[in-house]
């Protein structure tokens, strides 16, 4: 009924109404604890026996007060009965807040749980989004850059075609004539030469592409850019006539490293593109200095590395380039010349020939004001110049005496009939017994057989064994047999042949002129007739004399 104490009277609690009283006060809240002011009979001195009712401890929070008893004492436990339920309350008020606090703090929790909960399944559901788009883009990247490969594939084969359509219907329409007028020996002569000539010009064409993959032979060499230039000036005089004004502006003692038979080409090759674009004549400026690129050089957008360098600009004055046109201007087979005069090879050898010396190359044009082409190639110190490479020419070779080859007898292994046979009746016609083969196996199988030769010439690839395989076991049948190795590939697909070749031979690179085949036979030939004559030279030391000779080692 809302009461805050009771006050009662002994003898107004009979059993019944105790019993009633306890099960009232077991269903109290755990706060509660409800507080009774009992009027008690008097019963004597405690001390001397009297006992208070048996139900007064069962009750809990109870005050005996016997009889008689002032008006002062009774207000006074009143007041303290209800003093204890207030304190009760506040007890009761302060649980409930903290059952509140509880239950706010719960609620907060599930709700902040929910949240991260949904937040986490967003986060995933964006990052399984995000890994899609990915998926896509690189999808889409790598078909874009598939095209962009088939296109310059694309652009790369018609080009090749092109030129090499030319050259086989020249070499074709010389043949065809040859064998019409096979007994006019001059037109024959004539018919050769022009075919010869045609077939030059395919290797260099092939070599341009080697150059454009940086897949090239070089042959470094340290060299000093005055005396370079200086060797130049009049080859570039007579190529690009006189209305063309050619001035060298040129630091003293810069030396640098590179292939001087490539720089020299592409730089005649960077005048003539400057003489073609000033067509009614201009000056031309070399110029070469010392530059130091750092990591914040215009030049590192090419992806050179830093440090010294020697710098060469050719600057011309002529028509100059658009920016869509300098955009390709090294692009392989991009020509603005006319139709044959020019194969578009020119700049991209040039890139190429830069990026394999360790250096980068820029080209810079202004519409009517001109191109200039700078080509950086790494820096060398006085200390470290070194004798020029030797020539792999034939005619500047080491001066071996050549034998007689009448009586030698060469096997000439290719899986290409023509090539087999053309090389065949070569050596034929300078008298030399020639046996072929198609493949390693029939070669193999002539060696067992008990076939003398003196040498073997043969092809890298061919089908099954290739041309190294072939070597080995032929000099394991014939130790100390010579051979000669010929091969399309580039520097990169063949610079383990040293090591895997264990006896004496000579490299050469397709496509492999006659004499120079023909002075590799005679030279391995000569150097095996030393060793068998004095004994006193090794198959390693005529291995080392027949690389140096031929240049195998870049191949």
């Amino acid at each position: 009924m809302g009461a805050e104490a009771a006050l009662v009277t002994e003898e107004s609690l009979d059993d019944d109404d105790v019993g009633v009283l306890l099960r009232w006060l077991g269903t109290q809240p755990p706060w509660a604890n409800f507080p009774f002011v009992v009027l008690a009979t008097p019963r004597g001195d405690l001390a001397q026996g009297s006992r208070v009712p048996e139900w007064s401890d069962r009750i809990g929070n109870a005050v005996l007060l016997e009889r008689p008893l002032g008006a002062a004492a009774l207000g006074s436990a009143v007041h303290a009965a209800l003093r204890d339920r207030q304190r009760q309350y506040l007890v009761r008020d302060y649980l409930r807040e903290r059952e509140q606090a509880a239950a706010h703090l719960a609620e907060a929790n599930a709700s902040l749980e929910t949240k991260i909960a949904e937040r986490t399944d967003a986060l995933r559901a964006a990052y399984f989004r995000l890994a899609e788009e990915v998926r896509e883009r690189e999808k889409t990247q790598i078909l874009l850059m598939q095209a962009q490969r088939m296109e310059a594939l694309g652009k790369l084969a018609g080009g090749i075609a092109h030129d090499f359509n030319n050259i086989l219907q020249a070499v074709g329409g010389a043949l065809s004539v040859i064998d019409r007028r096979a007994d006019d020996a001059v037109s024959v002569r004539r018919l050769a030469g022009l075919a010869l000539n045609v077939v030059e010009r395919g290797a260099a064409i092939t070599g341009r592409l080697l150059a454009f993959g940086r897949r090239s032979d070089l042959r470094t060499e340290t060299l000093d850019a005055d005396s370079l230039l200086g060797g130049l000036r009049e080859i570039l005089t007579l190529t690009l006539g006189a209305d063309i004004e050619v001035n060298f502006k040129v630091e003293r003692n810069l030396l640098f490293r590179a292939d001087k038979a490539q720089l020299e080409t592409v730089l005649v090759n960077l005048a003539t593109n400057a003489r073609d674009a000033m067509t009614e004549g201009g000056q031309l400026l070399f110029s070469a200095g010392s530059e130091v690129l750092s990591s914040q050089s215009q030049a590192q957008v090419h992806g050179v590395a830093p440090g010294r360098y020697v710098r060469f600009t050719v600057a011309d004055n002529g028509k100059g380039m658009d920016t869509a046109t300098l955009a390709h201007a090294c692009d392989p087979f991009f020509t603005t010349k006319p139709q044959g005069a020019g194969t578009g090879l020119g700049l991209t050898m040039a890139v190429g020939f830069a990026s394999q010396s360790g250096g980068t190359l820029s080209v810079e044009s202004t519409p009517s004001k001109g191109t200039t082409v700078t080509l950086w190639l790494p820096a060398a110190d006085f200390d470290g110049a070194t004798a020029p490479a030797p020539s792999q020419n034939a005619e500047n070779a080491e001066s071996i005496p050549h034998p007689a080859t009448k009586s030698a007898r060469v096997l000439v292994v290719d899986d290409e009939d023509l090539v087999r046979e053309t090389l065949a009746e070569n050596l034929e016609s300078e008298g030399i017994c020639v046996v072929t083969a198609a493949n390693a196996t029939d070669a193999l199988s002539l060696l067992a057989a008990g076939d003398e030769v003196d040498a073997i010439v043969t092809d890298l690839s061919m089908p099954g064994m290739d041309g190294i395989a072939l070597i080995r076991a032929a000099q394991a049948l014939r130790p100390g047999l010579p051979a000669v190795l010929l091969t399309g590939f580039a520097k990169e697909d063949t610079a383990a042949v040293s090591g895997a070749v264990p006896g004496a031979f000579s490299l050469l690179r397709k496509p492999a002129s006659f004499a120079d085949v023909l002075d590799a036979v005679q030279s391995l030939l000569a150097a095996r007739g030393a060793v068998q004559t004095t004994g006193a030279s090794s198959s390693g030391e005529t291995r080392e004399r027949a690389e140096d000779r031929d240049g195998s080692q870049g191949d």
